[in-house]
């Protein structure tokens, strides 16, 4: 069965029945879920640049949530929770279209641009993003429900859902396990974080000779999110990591060896280059040409669903009320599909009278934009909500650099250029990435709603509303900031990912070359993916993102593999399976709120890591052992399920 096939929804019981009426939306909720998606915008759009690190708001929100509602003593406090970790989501959400593109404003001491300039992408990109994730979200969330795992989604359901009983106690203990672990991974380095062979003497020997390389990040959540996307799609996106670091860098090394590429401003030789250079310079291109064909083939394979918003859209354009939302569960109401074509082609539309008015030359650049916007917003979330859908992860970096080099050759061809061409490509990039990372973001956070019962329409509305606060916080953040610290220079913020985007698209507006040949031999590959039914979009995952990141997704799946396969019996394989995802989503909430722990006492200077001990072998050789414990407190946790069946039974 082709991955874009529409499969049947499981049934579920979920916390709040669809037959029934909830107080979801009230002063409470709106007041503190609007003062977290602020304060969210704030803390972790500093975080991600000073130290390129970011957090989902859900695990650190839902924990404060709940501890209100046991302060406030609130009644109403699960569908409060829901919506207030919803609404607060966007503050992170919003984050990949102002802190990956932005500051290269600055960077590349471009000083033109005002706030409101800077904000106007923002808001209607993130907009736009929430339009998009509405329109396709009964297609992703309930229509595909058995193909995408949503281990992000499905993580942050049962964080919420385990609120009382055996299983809160469970997820309380995983999350502090996972807290703690990921805290000393972090703050304290008593253990090695990333196990890669070239700590070992014959690690570096297989590096030098064959350029071979091969790393886990042990990290607690990143392990979570492998038990919830299992065993077939963790193996596909293994695959692809496999196939760029052990297939393709070694090629790379044989025919280009006497090749000159730049490394921090030197020439190097490439068969002197290390291993993570050539991934990231060669090898990571080919992983975003297979990235976006698998976009365009996603499109394409949701032909029909297009068609069939497209018609329902015609539909409902003629009527004042939404056809047939009066006779949909509560659970199955959405904003009504004309609000949502209109909405879309308006955001694009005012898109495109912001950039005539600010950046465009003439009317032919201004068209050209238009079209670009168009396409990229719904190819690009396509491919950030099927990512998020698969792994948890979206590639917004990989697939912005690609829609900027496009771009920025098609509006150089027009004749933009210099700082003012990079002004526009910047602006384009703001929109566009706005739209992808909000795109998928949400759509995991409708899968919370379907999982637990929540009103998708009421999630919706007020993601518009926290979406346009988010904005305006963090577009300010990175003013302040710049202010603050710079971007450039001693004590500068690093801002990795916009210092890529400068590197990017100053030269393209130069007359710079893009390495086009490494794209189409991404594209080729995804192509010749998806005629043998692999899903291309999650190999070209696995290709595209560190093979440190990818592994522990493969064991992750592993394990889940092992508790689903553990007994003899289906019946007790499905509820051990289900008590090891109550201890994954452990693991996810609580390596999230250490990792975040851990980059606040970075940023305030609070240094106790053993950086000597943790470069040993002896620190890999104890990363090792303390990521088999985690493993093996998984399964076992998970196969105590029988024996409690069992005593249930006698009773």
């Amino acid at each position: 069965m082709s991955e874009h096939e529409t499969r049947p929804a499981e049934e579920y019981n979920p916390p709040m029945s669809p037959y029934k009426e909830y107080q979801e939306i009230n002063a409470y909720v709106v007041g503190w879920g609007m003062f977290f998606a602020a304060l969210f915008a704030l803390a972790v759009g500093y975080l991600s640049l000073k130290i390129g690190q970011t957090v989902d708001a859900f695990a650190p929100v839902s924990v404060l949530a709940m501890g209100m509602a046991v302060l406030f003593k609130r009644k109403n406090a699960f569908p409060e929770t829901v919506h207030i970790q919803a609404i607060a989501s966007a503050g992170t959400n919003i984050l990949g279209g102002t802190m990956f593109i932005l500051p290269a404003l600055f960077i590349l001491h471009i000083y033109g641009v005002s706030y409101w300039e800077m904000v106007t992408p923002i808001v209607l990109g993130g907009i736009l993003g929430v339009f998009l994730a509405t329109m396709f979200r009964r297609y992703f969330v309930e229509e595909m429900d058995k193909a995408y795992p949503f281990p992000s989604g499905r993580a942050a359901a049962q964080v919420l859902a385990c609120n009382e009983g055996g299983a809160a106690k469970l997820m309380v203990l995983s999350g502090f396990i996972a807290m703690c672990y990921d805290f000393v991974l972090n703050s304290l380095g008593w253990w090695k974080e990333v196990i890669t062979t070239t700590t070992f003497q014959w690690g570096t020997a297989l590096a030098d000779k064959h350029k071979l390389v091969f790393s886990l990040d042990n990290d607690a959540a990143l392990l979570g999110i492998g038990y919830f996307t299992g065993l077939r799609y963790a193996c596909i996106i293994a695959a692809g990591s496999f196939f760029a670091w052990v297939v393709c860098i070694p090629v790379v090394y044989y025919l280009g060896g006497d090749h000159l590429m730049v490394i921090k401003g030197q020439q190097v030789l490439l068969a002197n280059a290390p291993v993570t250079a050539v991934f990231n310079q060669y090898v990571r291109h080919i992983g975003i040409g297979m990235l976006a064909m698998a976009g365009v083939i996603g499109l394409l394979s949701m032909s029909k669903v297009v068609g069939g918003v497209v018609k329902k859209a015609a539909t409902d354009m003629f009527s004042s009320r939404a056809a047939g939302q009066e006779t949909l569960l509560r659970t199955q109401q959405d904003i009504p599909m004309n609000y949502l074509v209109i909405g879309t082609f308006l955001m694009v539309v005012l898109f495109t009278v912001f950039f005539h008015l600010t950046c465009s030359e003439n009317l032919t650049q201004t068209l050209l934009a238009f079209v670009i916007v168009l396409i990229f917003a719904f190819m690009l979330s396509v491919v950030g909500i099927s990512s998020i859908a698969f792994t948890g992860n979206e590639p917004v970096s990989g697939m912005t650099i690609f829609m900027i080099i496009v771009s920025a050759v098609i509006m150089a061809s027009v004749g933009m250029s210099g700082d003012s061409g990079i002004v526009a490509i910047l602006m384009m990039a703001a929109f566009l990435c706005s739209t992808l990372s909000v795109a998928g973001n949400f759509m995991s956070e409708q899968k919370v709603a379907y999982l637990t019962g929540a009103t998708p329409r009421k999630m919706q509305q007020w993601q518009l509303v926290s979406i346009v606060l988010a904005s305006f916080v963090s577009v300010g953040v990175i003013i302040l900031l710049n202010n603050a610290y710079g971007f450039t220079g001693e004590g500068a913020l690093q801002a990795p990912q916009a210092n890529a985007m400068a590197a990017i698209v100053q030269p393209m507006m130069g007359g710079g070359e893009a390495p086009w040949p490494l794209y189409m031999a991404g594209a080729f590959f995804a192509v010749i993916l998806w005629m043998i039914k692999i899903p291309p979009l999650a190999f070209a995952l696995g290709a595209y993102l560190p093979m440190g990141i990818n592994t522990p997704v493969l064991v992750g799946g592993i394990v889940s593999y092992l508790v689903s396969h553990s007994s003899k019996d289906d019946a007790i394989n499905e509820l051990r399976l289900s008590e090891g995802s109550t201890v994954a989503s452990g693991f996810v909430a609580g390596g999230a709120i250490g990792s975040l722990i851990s980059a606040v006492l970075h940023i305030a200077g609070i240094d106790w890591f053993m950086k000597a001990w943790e470069a040993t072998p002896a620190a890999t050789y104890l990363g090792i052992v303390a990521y088999l414990v985690l493993c093996a407190f998984i399964y076992k946790m998970a196969v105590r399920i029988k024996e409690r069946k069992a005593e249930n039974k006698a009773e």
